[in-house]
């Protein structure tokens, strides 16, 4: 199989660290700038995006969601999004942290906008008080606090350390204090090194 990457997406990582923590082996994981157009990803995924999985038969499977529940059903047990029937809790907070990561992502698009005198401050602001609103709710209502690794917060510590690496001056610690102390230990785990963007 071939994961085609980028280092400082948080979905990519998302999947770098499920990889890890199920011990997955035969995944040759390939760096690549989407924005480049390269010909190599855009055979496989006519969207040009990444995180994309290319199975062994060559097909393709995105986004990272899709390759995520695929890695947990082939090789975790379906354990990281929880075989309950009918969850829907734990998919809404799924959803959420999801929506999370697209703001983030976005309003580094945003900033990015800024050079060229393009910045939009409302969706600069809309960005970020979802941002800080969606984990001002987490916060309260202790998702991330499970014993058992789940999906939620692999996606979630991906997200928190994507706002440190991007979004330093949004300091969510403020709003997310418990938040601040978990991620200070999930934050330690192997995988979680192994996959922080340099």
């Amino acid at each position: 199989m071939k994961l085609f990457y980028s280092d400082a997406s948080p979905y990519s990582r998302c999947v770098r660290l499920v990889i890890r923590h199920l011990s997955i082996t035969g995944i040759d994981e390939v760096m690549t700038n989407p924005l480049d157009n390269g010909e190599d990803l855009l055979e496989i995924n006519p969207l040009g995006k990444i995180p994309c999985l290319q199975l062994n038969d060559g097909s393709p499977l995105f986004d990272s969601e899709v390759i995520l529940r695929y890695l947990d059903s082939e090789f975790g047990e379906g354990l990281l999004f929880g075989i309950r029937e009918h969850n829907w809790i734990g998919e809404s907070h799924f959803s959420l942290i999801k929506g999370l990561l697209d703001s983030a992502v976005a309003l580094r698009q945003e900033q990015m906008r800024e050079e060229e005198g393009k910045r939009s401050p409302f969706w600069t602001g809309r960005f970020e008080q979802a941002l800080l609103r969606g984990l001002r709710h987490i916060d309260q209502t202790g998702l991330a606090m499970s014993p058992e690794l789940t999906i939620q917060q692999v996606c979630l510590a991906c997200l928190l350390e994507y706002l440190d690496f991007r979004h330093g001056e949004l300091e969510w610690r403020k709003v997310a204090p418990a938040l601040a102390i978990w991620l200070s230990d999930f934050e330690r785990l192997p995988a979680m090194k192994a996959t922080r963007p340099k």
